[in-house]
């Protein structure tokens, strides 16, 4: 077989086995983005939905969950976070839940890049707990948002019935 024969067979062998993925499988990623500094704030995060699940509540106690599906949640920031008292050194970070009684923890990881199952408890830098509201309609699709505020900006999850939220200040 010709070198162009053989590249074709292997295109048209790829591209088959690419389009039989149902669109069901593949994963549905979602981004939140907040400007800051000379960048942006981003936080990388797969979007599953709950099909008559309640994911929040099953969480066990003390158990960390990746915050979305498939690839651990990821933040990067260009510029140096303050939640409180935790400082968020600017860089890349994976994001975890961590479930505490009945309240919620957002844990920032320095590991980045591992599949959502593999947190790594020696390379948490910090925690911050969060503020868990009742949503008014409930969120079928887990959602992350960044929004402005006066000297920073807020973090915020929804799912079901449930958003936790925290906010922070570009640090000086």
């Amino acid at each position: 077989m010709t070198r162009k024969k053989t590249l074709g067979w292997m295109c048209s062998g790829i591209l088959s086995t690419i389009l039989a993925v149902p669109a069901s499988a593949q994963a549905v990623r979602g981004k939140a983005e907040l400007p800051a500094g000379s960048g942006a704030i981003t936080i990388d995060y797969g979007r599953p939905s709950l099909k008559g699940r309640d994911m929040l509540s099953q969480l066990q106690e003390g158990a960390f969950w990746r915050m979305g599906m498939n690839q651990a949640t990821v933040l990067t920031t260009p510029v140096d976070l303050s939640f409180g008292t935790t400082r968020v050194p600017k860089g890349a970070y994976s994001l975890w839940l961590k479930k505490t009684g009945d309240a919620f923890q957002l844990v920032f990881n320095s590991q980045t890049g591992q599949w959502g199952t593999q947190h790594d408890p020696a390379k948490d830098v910090g925690s911050v707990a969060l503020t868990k509201t009742a949503l008014a309609s409930a969120a079928e699709t887990f959602t992350i948002e960044l929004g402005p505020a006066a000297k920073g900006g807020s973090f915020g999850l929804s799912w079901g019935a449930t958003n936790l939220a925290a906010a922070f200040e570009f640090a000086k």
